[in-house]
């Protein structure tokens, strides 16, 4: 059976879950600056939505997070997988 493929919307949203729940800060809080809800960030987390570029970069700057470092890491692990 082959390897699920590791998509970017997994391996960012991962990472940015992460920093931002150990930075303490809530999905509403980042729902509530990139104008969409609570539900929407949810879904993108988990790997159930997907966010543009520029949502990501403002997500990033929310949770205190280096957008260059956070797709250097996806490009890291999908050259890692190949």
């Amino acid at each position: 059976m082959p390897a699920k493929k590791i998509t970017a919307n997994d391996v960012i949203s991962k990472r940015l879950r992460s920093i931002r729940a150990g930075n303490d800060i809530t999905q509403a809080k980042i729902a509530k600056r990139l104008s969409m809800t609570q539900t929407a960030v949810s879904r993108w987390e988990r790997q159930f939505g997907t966010m543009n570029a520029e949502q990501i970069v403002t997500y990033c700057k929310i949770i205190g997070a280096n957008p260059e470092e956070i797709f250097a890491e996806y490009c890291r692990e999908r050259s890692v997988r190949r």
